[in-house]
């Protein structure tokens, strides 16, 4: 009896996306070593600034320690070094400079130049200076808008005065006088400050 071969026949076990599955698996696995390799480096750059910060803790800590040793000096030596006291200090050394820079200045020779910057036809009525900034103060009158335009080129012209500010004028609706036989009905009253920096003979 002659027996017959039977059919052979393949059947493929995989799915058609098993392929598509092993990549996507191989690809997370990839983006894990990335992550762990990203939190291993993060971890050891976080180590770096903690040592850093503890390094500067501790200077800053040697330093609070010498300024309580050198406040405690003081205190044993009668000084009083509170911030309040600081800031009196503080003031009181200002009020000495001024009172030097006070001693130093010459009046004669500030007066000598404002009156060269002061053009015919404008009256000072006070002058005040602020020996801190060195701002002087000039309030006075003027025949016309002119001359108080000349008085601030005056000012601006000379070698000792600087950064001229004409703060407020005003006309004066009627006069009292004359100047130099000219009505003065037309005046012009006027603040303005200018810095004074003598120059050095």
């Amino acid at each position: 009896m002659r027996t017959t071969p039977l059919p052979r026949l393949s059947v493929s076990l995989a799915g058609r996306g098993f392929e598509l599955l092993r990549a996507a698996q191989w690809a997370m696995a990839l983006v894990i070593v990335g992550s762990l390799g990203s939190a291993a480096w993060m971890w050891w750059d976080s180590r770096a600034i903690v040592e850093a910060a503890a390094k500067y803790e501790q200077a800053a800590e040697r330093v609070r320690e010498t300024s309580r040793q050198f406040l405690a000096q003081a205190s044993r030596a009668g000084l009083d070094l509170s911030d309040g006291r600081i800031k009196a200090l503080n003031r009181e050394v200002d009020f000495a400079n001024q009172l030097l820079e006070k001693r130093a200045f010459s009046w004669t020779r500030f007066l000598s130049q404002l009156e060269d910057a002061v053009p015919p036809h404008v009256s000072i009525s006070s002058v005040v200076l602020s020996f801190k900034d060195s701002i002087i103060t000039l309030n006075g009158t003027a025949l016309t808008l002119k001359d108080v335009t000349a008085l601030v080129n005056n000012l601006e012209n000379h070698a000792d005065f600087h950064d001229v500010v004409l703060s407020q004028h005003r006309f004066k609706e009627s006069g009292d006088g004359k100047i130099s036989g000219q009505d003065t009905s037309g005046m012009v009253e006027f603040t303005l400050t200018v810095m004074y920096r003598p120059a050095l003979s």
